[in-house]
């Protein structure tokens, strides 16, 4: 699935200033954190794009912590904000953290690469958001209508997938129940991943841990842990959540951005083989 975006939305009375009012005070907390907090590179981000099968609109602000300790005793700690959206059409947002540049204080900040998906027109839009002389374009992919597969396709990706020679790694799926998150009911599993001594170069057998919580009414993660050792610990989960249709500036880029379009020829199966 790919993204889209807004370009210039219509300013309505009433609701429409109440959405920009919302979004200057939603922006405001986010800005004070990403000073306070150091810029980091390739942190792995848990929850991404929302599923715009969901049409309960939504802003949200996700928070991001990282922990790594090095084999020398040296440890690393961040910490990142970034915003995820959809609206009631089940367009989605999502600002993901990308490079780091250093401002003109002197210090580094967080870029962000945003993209904006519309299921209803098969168009992702995407651009990025750092200091000093960045490349101010946004470019707009349109893909073709998605490729749904016969049943003699289906039938033959299914024996394709039982086929496949079973990986020697050793998984575990645990049901964790139900918690509440941002006042939505989500339920939780944990997967355990055991890689055997030899299997990677390793001398003693790896256990992976991903943890995730998913609220079936927002179709969203709302908290989700990736514990490895080769790569730390990283935990997200959704810090405010507010209901409602996002400000319509969220899904448009910055003023001065210039529009560039491009069609692309791929074709996405919406229909995955399932596991019988």
């Amino acid at each position: 699935m790919y993204t889209v975006f807004a370009r210039k939305p219509t300013q309505a009375e009433g609701p429409m200033r109440i959405a920009i009012a919302l979004a200057a005070l939603l922006l405001t907390p986010l800005a004070k954190a990403q000073d306070s907090e150091p810029c980091i590179n390739g942190v792995s981000i848990l929850i991404t794009q929302p599923n715009p099968q969901s049409k309960i609109p939504f802003t949200a602000t996700v928070k991001e912590t990282f922990d790594q300790k090095l084999a020398d005793g040296n440890a690393i700690h961040g910490i990142i904000h970034y915003r995820i959206a959809r609206d009631a059409s089940g367009r989605s947002m999502t600002e993901m953290p990308s490079v780091c540049f250093t401002g003109e204080d002197g210090h580094r900040h967080q870029g962000y690469q945003v993209t904006v998906f519309d299921q209803t027109t098969y168009t992702n839009e995407s651009w990025q958001v750092t200091g000093g002389n960045q490349s101010k374009i946004a470019t707009i992919f349109h893909f073709p209508p998605p490729q749904i597969p016969s049943p003699a396709e289906l039938a033959a990706m299914r024996a394709n997938a039982q086929n496949r020679p079973p990986t020697v790694s050793q998984v575990q799926t645990e049901r964790l129940g139900t918690r509440e998150f941002q006042g939505f009911a989500a339920t939780g599993t944990r997967r355990t991943q055991t890689t055997p001594a030899g299997e990677e170069g390793n001398a003693l057998p790896l256990v992976t841990v991903n943890e995730s919580w998913i609220s079936r009414d927002l179709s969203l993660t709302m908290m989700a842990i990736s514990d490895d050792p080769r790569r730390g610990r990283t935990t997200a989960e959704i810090e405010e959540l507010h209901r409602g249709d996002p400000a319509p500036a969220l899904f448009s880029p910055p003023e001065g951005y210039i529009i560039k379009e491009q069609n692309v020829q791929t074709q996405t199966i919406v229909a995955a083989p399932t596991q019988q």
